[in-house]
């Protein structure tokens, strides 16, 4: 009876072993293999006119985008900039693309300008806009397109007219498109008081929206 029971003993001994040996082997497998790396955050490109560069604010909505979402955000925006309008010169959309392009992006926001609604043909919006899309898309960059951002009912017809051209491009590249219009983007008490730009409390929202928007439509 007792070599029966020393043989039992002897057999869960050794099965308790070989557990413990393939623990150990497996515990020092997962230390000796080598961490996994971080994942690099989202690198996006925002080209844009004063409402993304900013008037008299402390802060602007790329920044806020970026701290609040933890993607890596460059700001290449200019005032009085669009797909047609140019600005000072220099500052239109397709050489604010040219100067992402450099940075090597993953994401080109193009958000439209409210200059452009003073231009004598919408067909000129069209084509610039259709020129920038496809020099990010040649360039092997994703690209987004924000149409242009008000903060009041009835907008305008000229900034209606700009969004529905560009929107146009958009859609004929098959790109998402954000319409900031319907309903307008911001309310007029997000503006400041002569109107010239979003408030602070204006570039914060649109921060969250475009974000939010980003990552359902965009971010995937």
């Amino acid at each position: 009876m007792s070599w029966v029971g020393g043989r039992r003993r002897n057999v869960v001994q050794g099965v308790v072993g070989l557990l413990l040996v393939g623990q150990l082997a497996t515990a020092s497998a997962i230390a000796g293999s080598p961490a996994a790396l971080p994942r690099a955050p989202l690198t996006i490109a925002v080209v844009g006119d004063q409402n993304t560069a900013g008037i008299k604010n402390r802060v602007v909505w790329p920044t806020l985008m970026a701290a609040r979402t933890g993607w890596s955000v460059s700001n290449l925006a200019l005032p009085e900039a669009g797909f047609a309008a140019d600005g000072m010169g220099g500052q239109a959309f397709t050489y604010q693309v040219d100067r992402a392009q450099a940075g090597h992006p993953q994401l080109v926001l193009l958000v439209t300008g409210t200059a452009d609604a003073s231009v004598p043909e919408m067909e000129a919006v069209t084509v610039g806009a259709a020129d920038a899309i496809n020099k990010i898309i040649r360039g092997g960059e994703q690209v987004a397109v924000v149409g242009p951002i008000w903060y009041e009912i009835p907008v305008p017809d000229s900034v209606w007219h700009v969004n529905e051209a560009v929107r146009k491009a958009a859609e004929q590249a098959g790109v998402p498109f954000l319409d900031a219009l319907d309903p307008p983007l911001l309310t007029k008490d997000q503006m400041h008081p002569d109107l010239s730009g979003p408030s602070d409390v204006g570039q914060s929202v649109i921060a969250d929206k475009i974000a939010a928007w980003l990552r359902t439509q965009v971010v995937r």
